[in-house]
């Protein structure tokens, strides 16, 4: 059995650093916060294994509104935090069909 390369709990990709706070066996949930705006929302995606990479794939732009979600609510994070994690909740506790 192989073992799948998981996602990395925080990286940054230009002005944002994305942080993982939340990960279980359906769903992720990340914070990202942009250095140049202070803005801060969230992404909240379900587990898509990638078989040909062995590893766990982080959604494109063409997974939201599929099987990702980015969550924001201007300048309310908290708002925006409370509306994702009800999100994650929500997928972990829905089975995944493959």
């Amino acid at each position: 059995m192989k073992i799948i390369k998981e996602l990395d709990e925080v990286f940054r990709k230009g002005s944002k650093t994305y942080t993982q706070i939340g990960k279980n066996d359906n769903a992720y949930l990340y914070e990202i916060t942009d250095s140049h705006t202070d803005h801060i929302y969230y992404e909240v995606f379900k587990r898509q294994e990638n078989r040909r990479f062995n590893c766990i794939s982080y959604p494109t732009d063409k997974a939201f509104g599929k099987w990702a979600w980015c969550i924001s609510r201007g300048n309310d994070h908290i708002k925006a935090h409370e509306a994702a994690i009800n999100l994650f909740h929500m997928l972990s506790v829905v089975k995944q069909v493959a």
